[in-house]
């Protein structure tokens, strides 16, 4: 596997991610929800990290179900925890809220949210990542170089530009990447 075969899967875990939030909040919340990452491509790249962290992390323990599904859940709540103190500290918000969801902290984790990131490492190893890797395989070798690069790029520059206007605080833009401004604690 190279690393642009890599950066393409993670990508591609990105815009998984990206659409399963814009899934479930528009289910939850009854209207359409399109606009779920920093910047505006159709990226949340937590699950990228995720993915990654779980195929580093967590494939030994693929073939025990349980153990897999605890260390899932555990590892996907602590990024929670760690993304949005690192957005807390960086914008003064995070881009999710719990709060109404029962038995959660501070509306950044909560045990239904981290009873779902178990089964969703379950789902990773038994289907997901096989299909993602299969996938990626399809860029022809001669184009995963640039394809990688493309992202990057692309979401570099997008990241970027989208930083300095939460950083300025700017309400110039009016696609503004939250869904709300959530309290702080």
């Amino acid at each position: 596997m190279t690393i642009y075969h890599m950066i393409n899967w993670f990508f591609a875990f990105s815009m998984i991610g990206y659409l399963l939030e814009c899934v479930v909040l528009s289910f939850e919340n009854r209207r359409l929800i399109v606009n779920r990452g920093l910047g505006h491509g159709p990226f949340c790249i937590i699950y990228g990290f995720g993915a990654m962290g779980a195929y580093l992390l967590l494939e030994p323990l693929a073939g025990n179900y349980v153990k897999l599904y605890l260390a899932s859940m555990l590892m996907a709540t602590f990024m929670e925890l760690f993304t949005a103190a690192a957005m807390i500290r960086l914008f003064g918000a995070f881009w999710w809220d719990y709060s109404k969801k029962p038995l959660n902290y501070r509306g950044i984790i909560c045990l239904e949210s981290s009873l779902g990131w178990g089964f969703l490492g379950i789902f990773f190893f038994r289907y997901l990542d096989g299909f993602v890797h299969q996938l990626v395989s399809y860029i022809p070798m001669g184009y995963e170089k640039y394809v990688a690069l493309g992202l990057l790029i692309f979401y570099l520059a997008d990241f970027t530009y989208s930083l300095r206007v939460q950083m300025k605080g700017s309400d110039d833009d009016d696609e503004t990447p939250m869904v709300g401004r959530l309290k702080v604690y």
